[in-house]
């Protein structure tokens, strides 16, 4: 199972199932950031209260919050040695609880409604978060391509008038070494004489889209490889970008909602397959601090 013999100083060694002991390290360390990860929050710099504007109609001062980093959570740089770095950093005490996970969140949102077209707005355990929609439908999309292919059930959608798709060697080599995949993924291709291909279905998911540029996009991104794992992961993640719905989309609140539910559902709802936050949060404490009622 281990070739031991691949550097002469014994430095390296080679796995014989290599993709697979790959596999198994990133769903590990996966698995245990989801449980750990909460929703990015929306997070204090500075304070001070906003000082009121001056007699000469001066220019208001700038709101107080703004989003922290993915998977920041409010311990980082806590405790004495961090008020002496910033001064207006608040009392370890007067902090707030650390934002919930989004599984715990989730379950309990109350859709408001949406903001330029992109963010859905909406109300739960102690405040307000905003759902990306698209970075969002993008992890539901790509969990749901991943399960259909573990179980071997393609979901293709025929094309009433199939796609000729003009490719390069590299993209002919690629489609020749990953066939079966491709097929699991809901592709149906033929060969065309030379280096083109018929497009006979795509995944369903994909009905609507650009079918050659899809195809196109998913065999450059198998090959050059990205935030996503394996090559695998990589076909799946850019389905579901393909297939996602775009920001600036109006969207029905019953579509929002069930959005916000299918989401729910995830095995990993914090982050979209790239590793961009699905929601941030603002908590109640944070908007009262912003309107001054504390």
């Amino acid at each position: 199972e281990v070739d031991v013999n691949t550097h002469p100083s014994k430095a390296e060694i080679r796995f014989k199932r290599e993709s697979r002991v790959f596999g198994a390290v990133q769903r590990a360390v996966r698995k245990t950031l989801t449980l750990h990860a909460p929703i990015p929050e929306v997070s204090e710099r500075g304070a001070s209260p906003v000082a009121p504007p001056s007699a000469g109609g001066g220019t208001p001062s700038p709101s107080a919050f703004w989003p922290s980093r993915p998977f920041q959570g409010a311990s980082v740089g806590a405790g004495a040695n961090a008020a002496m770095i910033d001064p207006n950093l608040p009392h370890p005490a007067e902090r707030p609880p650390s934002a919930p996970t989004p599984k715990a969140a989730l379950s309990i949102l109350r859709v408001l409604g949406q903001v330029g077209a992109t963010y859905i707005v909406a109300e739960g355990p102690d405040g307000m978060y905003l759902i990306d929609q698209h970075a969002a439908h993008e992890r539901v999309l790509y969990e749901r391509v991943q399960a259909r292919a573990a179980r071997g059930e393609a979901d293709s959608q025929s094309l009433l008038e199939p796609v000729v798709v003009e490719l390069d060697a590299a993209q002919m080599e690629t489609i020749a070494e990953r066939a079966a995949v491709l097929a699991g993924l809901g592709f149906v291709l033929e060969p065309f004489g030379g280096e083109a291909m018929i497009v006979r279905a795509v995944p369903s998911a994909l009905a609507e889209s650009d079918q050659s540029r899809t195809l196109i996009d998913i065999l450059d991104l198998i090959e050059i490889g990205g935030e996503v794992g394996t090559w695998e992961d990589r076909a799946a993640a850019s389905i579901a970008c393909h297939a996602a719905v775009r920001a600036g989309k109006t969207l029905s609140v019953d579509e929002m909602q069930e959005l916000a539910r299918q989401l729910e559902t995830c095995a990993h709802p914090h982050a979209c397959p790239h590793g961009r936050p699905t929601m941030i949060h603002m908590s109640a404490g944070q908007l009262e601090r912003e309107f001054h009622r504390t």
